[in-house]
């Protein structure tokens, strides 16, 4: 093994500056935060990266590295902002271009066994670079503010990028033995909320207090920051029902999705997915909030926008042929009887029509759609068809179901409901 090592080591000793230039390169134009002067440019950028790529071909070679370039990029990217999940890119991207340029060299080599080993030490020498880097970052985050530090904290728990949770919870300030919530509020303003102002969802979270100390779990304690375009709140309370009592402030006016509660940060990923899931749950322009497992199906849905709307034409496509705005009368009137358990009495009075419009209306459905709402299985499929459509407003043709509502107040007269005929 050392021999392969070691010659692969020598052998791209001469590689070094195309692997600089082309690690450099990739990672300046992957990421757009790396271009331009007000962040890290390549004047910068590029030497750092030769210093580091020569630390990692030294540790290949077996060879004692100071780690230096490591912890001095640690240093750099915490100072100007950068992302610790970006800095954790970029040393993937300089594992890549050395395996792939020591497995070219090596490609006559018979042993596979050796040149597996090859590669775990390539890996083995980024990552210990990379740790090195991360930790540096994290030191020196701390020294910078602590309101810098804990954001980049926060984003780098949210994204798995922090493998160090413990220390992690105690830097956040967060007390231990506490359930954990996210929640993830969209940018915009929901329709009947004043937006003159100029406000977004930020500017109506819950002002909540904050940890007092180390083990402290009387106190609601939320922390923030805005990732991706969304705002994204991690609430730790002493119970799940204080931290759902606490989220209730983020829905007015706003579209809010919140996770189930869990203990740990280390279900920080899989929760923030959870809150952007029951987010979309929410129907389009819809001001709430949804907690993730209140709405399953539609959960299932947004989860998967294709399939969704591969099941809405499936199902509903024999209703596109109608007018749009005979389509959504029909809708209407699917959804009332699912929302009044299949009363068409209740359904009608909802639709301000008469029960008997409304059991003829079902009955166009079954003709267009071939599924008959009185089948459990049809009334099923057109029930998710249904949410899958209202899910996806701009995939399909359609107007908002208001409008239909108050083109055909007189809707009790069978003769006039367009639906017919």
């Amino acid at each position: 093994m050392s021999d392969i090592a070691a010659a692969g080591r020598h052998d791209l000793r001469d590689a070094l500056d195309l692997l600089s230039e082309q690690v450099a390169d990739g990672i300046l134009h992957a990421e757009p935060v790396y271009r331009g002067e007000t962040r890290l440019p390549a004047a910068l950028v590029q030497p750092l990266v030769r210093a580091n790529v020569a630390e990692i071909l030294t540790a290949l070679a077996g060879e004692t590295s100071s780690l230096a370039p490591a912890r001095e990029t640690g240093r750099i990217t915490a100072a100007e902002g950068i992302q610790l999940d970006l800095l954790q890119d970029a040393y993937r991207l300089a594992g890549l271009r050395i395996w792939e340029e020591l497995a070219r060299r090596l490609r006559h080599q018979s042993d596979t066994g050796a040149l597996l080993r090859a590669s775990s030490r390539v890996w083995t020498a980024v990552d210990r670079s990379s740790n090195v880097a991360v930790r540096s970052h994290l030191e020196a985050a701390a020294g910078f503010g602590e309101g810098v530090a804990r954001t980049e904290l926060l984003r780098g728990v949210l994204t798995g990028a922090v493998q160090d949770l413990e220390t992690a919870r105690r830097a956040l300030g967060l007390p231990a033995d506490v359930m954990l919530v996210v929640a993830v509020t969209v940018p915009g303003t929901a329709s009947g909320t004043t937006s003159g102002s100029g406000a977004d969802a930020d500017t109506r979270l819950p002002t909540l207090p904050p940890a007092q100390a180390d083990g402290d779990t009387d106190t609601v304690t939320a922390l923030r920051l805005t990732h991706e375009g969304d705002r994204i709140v991690l609430v730790a309370a002493p119970t799940s029902e204080h931290a759902h009592l606490a989220l209730a402030g983020l829905a007015p006016g706003a579209r809010t999705g919140a996770s189930r509660p869990f203990t740990g940060l280390a279900g920080a990923p899989a929760a923030l997915a959870q809150a952007r899931t029951a987010v979309r749950s929410l129907n389009p322009g819809e001001p709430g909030l949804s907690c993730f497992g209140d709405r399953p199906l539609d959960a299932l849905l947004a989860a998967d926008d294709g399939r969704a709307a591969e099941l809405a034409l499936a199902v509903l496509g024999g209703l596109r042929e109608r007018d749009p705005r005979d389509e959504e009368l029909l809708l209407a009137t699917v959804e009332a009887w699912f929302e009044h358990g299949g009363s068409g009495t209740k359904a009608a009075a909802e639709l301000h029509c008469h029960r008997n419009t409304v059991l003829n209306r079902l009955a166009r459905v079954a003709d267009l759609t071939g599924r008959d709402i009185n089948d459990p299985r049809a009334a099923a499929e057109l029930y998710a068809a249904v949410r899958a459509r209202r899910l996806q407003p701009t995939t399909f043709a359609g107007v908002h179901p208001a409008a239909i509502l108050t083109a055909h107040p007189g809707g009790n007269q069978q003769h006039s409901d367009p639906s017919q005929g």
